[in-house]
């Protein structure tokens, strides 16, 4: 295929692309299957580590004879889509149902939950995970027992804890837990009794919480200001689905992915959907958005330093999962150009970069003589076209007169916000009109 591309007057060039395009894919992201924990884990708790591990701790499965609930732990690797116990010790009890969010030094917050030594016990206690020890360590309790809540970091250091049931009763009470005094404090209470929610940070500070159970599958959602330690629903959507315990977290974007859970209709129907938060609309919409290959609901989320959510664990009414899977936006892309413009046909909000577009001048000539021939430019932007202007170099546009023609290969990336890089080399073939 050959396209034109406009150039200063006595220039007719034509740009052939000979590598093979990717294909489009079929929505603004995806999830694909990953490594599977060293045990199944159903109401766990996740949280990231500043050095891009994960920590995945407790939860319970059903091996037979009864539920087993669980206080080992394992750390999810994105390098290599791994996760490892080998040196991480256990918590202090089983936690079922617990909450856990990420603390200013590195370590990780886990409280609540419950387990069951023949009679089920809900927790108020609490311990700190130190990655770099491997071990957890008690720090005082909650105000009240917790199974069920939800919890995320606040921008000032503490911790939001909200919700969740006491054994017997849902609970719209929240708490915050301050790392300075390793204590928890009440605050104001949530518009109403919430269990079963989950919670993420947005980009201004503000908490969302959204989804969970009072009586019923719930759709709505609210948000938590941590400067009035107050939550107001006011002006907040609602999910396209209600959602009992879905999954959870960030999107590089200021997007937070919801995904799975369940919902009666009248029996349980466990969820394998996927729907985005805008915070800049507060609205939800599955727009472009694939689902999980599996139904999970009570599984666990949390970002990974490339951008991409890692969700794991979780249940479907009839197994308890060890299995895990990856979110990531849509990467492939199409190119095509027109004038001076690389057009870059994308499926998520993302950046477009140009590189590497140097070629050698004669047959003899060594790598480290290879010259620029277009300049790096970049473009970033919103779905379907991205448009980046290209530029000759001085270089380029002489030889071009020169010789009527310049070969010169270049590295198109497409990063995508929220997920991995692609990267095409294109072969171009430039030919203009020889200067006589």
């Amino acid at each position: 295929m050959l396209w034109k591309l406009r150039l200063p007057a006595g220039l007719a060039l034509g740009l052939a692309l000979i590598a093979p395009q990717a294909a489009l894919g079929t929505g603004a992201g995806s999830f694909g299957s990953t490594g599977s924990m060293g045990a199944a884990r159903y109401a766990a708790v996740a949280a990231p580590l500043k050095d891009g591990r994960v920590l995945v701790a407790g939860g319970y499965y059903d091996g037979g004879g009864g539920d087993h609930y669980l206080a080992s732990a394992e750390l999810f690797n994105p390098a290599t889509n791994t996760f490892s116990s080998a040196g991480i010790g256990a918590m202090s009890t089983p936690r079922r149902g617990a909450v856990a969010a990420p603390l200013p030094d590195g370590s990780v917050l886990v409280a609540g939950g419950s387990y069951d030594d023949g009679t089920e016990h809900s927790l108020a206690s609490a311990e700190v995970f130190n990655p770099a020890t491997g071990a957890f360590t008690a720090v005082n309790d909650m105000g009240v027992p917790r199974v069920r809540a939800a919890s995320a970091p606040l921008s000032d250091g503490r911790v939001l804890v909200a919700g969740g049931n006491d054994g017997s009763t849902r609970l719209s009470s929240a708490e915050v837990f301050n790392p300075a005094t390793n204590g928890f404090t009440a605050v104001n209470d949530m518009g109403a009794p919430r269990a079963r929610q989950a919670a993420v940070p947005l980009p201004d500070g503000r908490v969302l919480l959204v989804g969970g159970t009072n009586d019923a599958p719930l759709a709505s959602a609210e948000v938590f200001n941590a400067a009035t330690n107050t939550f107001s629903s006011a002006g907040i959507g609602g999910m396209g689905t209600a959602r009992r315990a879905p999954a959870a977290a960030p999107l590089p974007d200021g997007r937070v992915l919801v995904a799975g859970g369940s919902y009666d209709d009248p029996a349980e129907r466990y969820l394998a959907s996927a729907e985005v938060f805008t915070p800049a609309t507060n609205t939800f919409s599955s727009a472009g958005i694939g689902a999980m290959s599996t139904a999970r609901t009570g599984a666990v989320a949390a970002p990974l330093p490339d951008g991409r959510v890692l969700v794991a664990g979780g249940f479907d009414g009839v197994t308890r999962f060890a299995s895990a899977e990856i979110f990531a936006a849509a990467n492939a892309f199409s190119l095509a150009v027109r004038g001076r413009r690389l057009l870059v046909t994308v499926q998520a909000t993302g950046k477009v970069s140009v590189s590497d577009a140097a070629a050698r001048l004669n047959a003899s000539a060594t790598k480290k003589k290879r010259r620029l021939l277009l300049k790096s430019p970049d473009a970033s932007g919103d779905p379907p076209t991205l448009a980046v202007r290209l530029h000759l170099s001085k270089l380029a546009k002489q030889r071009l007169r020169r010789t009527g023609r310049v070969a010169v290969k270049a590295r198109v990336t497409f990063e995508p916000q929220g997920g991995l890089a692609n990267t095409q080399t294109a072969k171009l073939r430039i030919k203009g009109k020889r200067k006589r």
